[in-house]
């Protein structure tokens, strides 16, 4: 049994539409927060090396460009904060 639309039941009535809230996009966002200073890792690939090997078909080759990728967005990355002047800079002397 169809009913076209101005059959409906009288409590079925349409919601009225939801008022819109606006916002003051200009307003003043108030002060930043303090920066921590960012620390490169040493290892960027570990998250993708503990997922395991992927199940696909050459998973050596997968692995090997998408730690590629992660490695080239670490270095971009730290280089931003270089340039911003909030990279954390190790001094002391690397023992091998």
């Amino acid at each position: 049994m169809n009913r076209s639309p101005r059959q409906r039941p009288a409590i079925q009535k349409r919601r009225p539409p939801a008022k819109r809230i606006t916002a003051d996009i200009w307003r003043d966002a108030g002060p930043l927060l303090d920066v921590e200073p960012v620390i490169p890792s040493n290892d960027p690939t570990v998250l993708l090396r503990s997922l395991g090997e992927p199940p696909l078909q050459g998973a050596e080759a997968v692995l090997l460009q998408y730690a590629t990728v992660i490695e080239r967005s670490a270095s971009i990355a730290a280089a931003l904060a270089l340039s911003a002047g909030v990279l954390a800079i190790d001094d002391r002397p690397q023992v091998l």
